[in-house]
């Protein structure tokens, strides 16, 4: 792992499906002392293949957990499977302990919140070094690059491609509209405010009430609120 000097300055490659998030990572890391964006790329696929080329892999890898259609946690799982040895900081716009336990499972070494812009620095720093940061939630240990195969805990997949762990939660986007139902609002409104079809919509419900268990929208919502998602 790279030590951060003037002379040889951390490279971190961003994955977002935002556009406009990534221009502003892109800008924003570019201010950081000792930290340069070498790409930024919206497709989780096109990311691991950057990193797995030695001329284009970064020291760190920084990935949006809300990916779509391969989340953040399996694009991690992927780059420890195939054994890249770079550091791996995954970043999210909602609460740090619903994501924490599954990130620190594929083998990431932090995670952090996207306003957090010091706390990502610093994680970005540690990760460069192959060094983990401190868990946000209690009980969840993230481990160095190094140490990530031997600790992380066993992932499987099911058939959706997500991320099982020791419990397979609602993926960002799933909550999104979770916590839309919530507040009241219809399929066809969801649909309306992110810009997603009716079948969308639908689907990731019907994929929330599979993780949790839930029989229907109201079951789901109070698995929810019960387990501290919302």
């Amino acid at each position: 792992m790279q030590t951060n000097t003037s002379e040889t300055p951390i490279t971190v490659g961003i994955v977002d499906n935002d556009t406009l998030t990534l221009a502003a990572l892109r800008t924003l890391l570019n201010r950081m002392n000792g930290i340069t964006v070498a790409w930024t790329v919206e497709n989780g696929n096109h990311a691991i293949d950057l990193c797995l080329d030695p001329h284009t892999r970064p020291n760190v890898l920084l990935v949006d957990l809300s990916m779509e259609p391969i989340p953040g946690t399996e694009i991690c799982h992927r780059i420890r499977t195939a054994g890249i040895p770079l550091g791996v900081v995954c970043i999210t716009s909602f609460t740090l302990q619903t994501y924490a336990a599954q990130t620190a499972a594929t083998g990431a070494q932090a995670i952090v919140s996207k306003t957090d812009l010091p706390g990502m620095e610093q994680a970005i720093q540690q990760a460069a070094q192959g060094h983990a940061s401190p868990s946000p939630v209690a009980g969840i240990t993230f481990h160095n690059v190094n140490n990530t195969a031997n600790t992380a805990n066993p992932v499987t997949h099911d058939t959706t491609g997500t991320i099982d762990t020791s419990e397979n939660l609602p993926s960002e986007r799933e909550l999104q509209i979770i916590r839309m139902l919530a507040n009241g609002m219809e399929t066809d409104e969801i649909s309306q405010s992110l810009a997603l079809s009716r079948y969308t919509v639908t689907t990731y419900i019907k994929r929330a009430c599979n993780k949790l268990g839930a029989r229907n929208r109201t079951n789901l919502i109070a698995i929810c609120e019960r387990r501290g998602l919302l």
